[in-house]
């Protein structure tokens, strides 16, 4: 019977995510192809095309520091194969460390990791079609409502005199979210607790040293640098509490 090991570490299962990427990364160049030719009938020339894919890929470096460090918290968790996918696609590191804790509780291991030593082949199926299928849901509800809940929200802006209240409820939504990670990283587990704790005083930190003048540029690695000590002042909080 296979177990969770010999699935993360297939050629087949690499064959497939290689295989998403590369239609994905197909996908993104069509359309940037399409985004380009519709400038250049704009009127917009081929420089200020050229300056702004440039700074564009610049300024995409930086955030894309908290992604990698992501992937090697994640790697721990769902292997290296699997978690490149997640992190790669739509995947988020916060949800995707909660809903395996959460299956791995489901499944009766004691953690994450413990999952990924003795979970069978079937188990991690679970774990990937819950990742998977589960986030389908907010776009098979934007296929065909989006449109109009976008066309509605700008009219309803328009006859506001630019009211902000999208915006408003945008925050109130992100403030949500935190509302439901913050109970089980706090509750659930003390060294979960002590690092989210020492991560949002490093990020508190780092906004108060982007403040002061010439030190703006710290604000692109806020979370790089949150995420980079939770992760380190974790070995110190497992010999802690462990």
């Amino acid at each position: 019977m296979a177990i969770m090991k010999d699935i993360i570490q297939s050629p087949l299962l690499l064959a497939l995510v290689i295989g998403g990427l590369l239609y994905i990364s197909a996908f993104s160049l069509v359309y940037l192809k399409k985004a380009y030719d519709h400038c250049l009938e704009l009127g917009i020339t081929r420089k200020e095309l050229s300056n702004v894919i440039k700074s564009s890929l610049i300024f995409s470096v930086v955030p894309s520091l908290s992604i990698v460090v992501g992937l090697f918290v994640l790697i721990a968790v769902l292997g290296s194969v699997w978690a490149w996918w997640r992190l790669s696609v739509i995947g988020s590191l916060s949800y995707e460390t909660m809903i395996s804790s959460s299956i791995a509780q489901v499944l009766g291991y004691a953690s994450s990791a413990e999952m990924l030593e003795s979970a069978t082949g079937r188990q991690f199926g679970v774990v990937m079609i819950l990742m998977s299928v589960g986030m389908l849901s907010g776009f098979l509800i934007l296929l065909p409502l989006g449109k109009k809940l976008c066309k509605s929200v700008d009219r309803s802006a328009a006859e506001n005199g630019g009211s902000t209240w999208k915006n408003v409820l945008s925050g109130v939504f992100m403030l949500v979210m935190f509302s439901v990670y913050i109970p089980i990283l706090l509750f659930t587990d003390n060294v979960q607790a002590a690092v989210m704790i020492t991560g949002l005083v490093i990020a508190i930190g780092v906004g108060v040293l982007a403040k002061r003048p010439g030190l703006a540029w710290l604000n692109n690695f806020v979370m790089a640098f949150s995420m980079l000590g939770g992760l380190i002042s974790s070995l110190a909080w497992v010999r802690i509490f462990g």
